[in-house]
């Protein structure tokens, strides 16, 4: 053997003597820190040996190189994304809760009264202010001639409002045309008109319908100028 080949072999026997007079060892075998499965595992000086160190240092780099090392979470601080936090000037939303109304909270439906037309053929009438009897004849569609009569009147009488008549029952009817005016339509208020003497200037108009037909309610209020519908 040459020479220069022990001097080689002193050398590297020299070398791992120091390197292994540098290793502490570890009083027992049960804890000596082994290689663990959990990547990104740090170098300890713990290792019974430099080959243990050797090997370890060999192995994280392989799994270095292959991509496997691991990697905490990412963190809002790591991202440099902003994170909002609730404050008083600006607090979460809370959805409102809804509950279901109880009949307590529900209004009673208020009634509506609705006026009766004058009935078809009344025994009698009571006139009313602006009304006549051949108006009267009209609306009931009865013979003018016979309403009269039975009532002891003639044109020439006077009539007045509250004046009660008797209405004939013997079904002869009002001559020709018992409408005056067109209707349904549309009516201007005059000064001093009521919904009775807006009736009889129409003809055969119910003033019931007409008080309907307008939502009017008694005593029927009218003010020149309103315009109403007449049924």
């Amino acid at each position: 053997m040459k020479i220069s080949h022990i001097f080689i072999i002193i050398f590297i026997m020299i070398s791992i003597f120091s390197l292994t007079s540098c290793v502490k060892e570890i009083p027992g075998e049960e804890q000596a820190i082994t290689t663990s499965e959990t990547q990104g595992q740090a170098l300890t000086p713990g290792s019974t040996s430099v080959m243990d160190q050797i090997y370890l240092f060999a192995t994280q780099t392989a799994m270095a190189s292959s991509g496997q090392a691991s990697q905490a979470p990412a963190t809002a601080a790591d991202t440099g994304e902003e994170t909002e936090t609730p404050s008083d000037e600006n607090p979460p939303t809370v959805p409102a809760i809804t509950e279901e109304p109880t009949e307590a909270d529900i209004p009673e439906a208020t009634a509506i009264v609705v006026p009766t037309a004058t009935p078809g053929l009344p025994s009698s009438y009571t006139l009313q202010g602006g009304e006549f009897p051949y108006c009267i004849a009209r609306r009931f569609n009865v013979n003018p001639t016979e309403l009269l009569q039975m009532n002891g009147l003639s044109s020439q009488s006077v009539y007045y409002s509250g004046m009660t008549l008797t209405i004939p029952q013997t079904g002869r009817t009002f001559p020709g045309q018992r409408s005056l005016r067109p209707h349904p339509t549309t009516y201007t208020v005059l000064s001093g008109d009521t919904i009775y003497k807006i009736a009889c200037t129409f003809g055969d108009a119910d003033p019931n319908a007409i008080a309907f037909a307008n939502g009017l309610e008694p005593p029927y209020n009218l003010t020149p100028g309103m315009v109403i519908h007449i049924p």
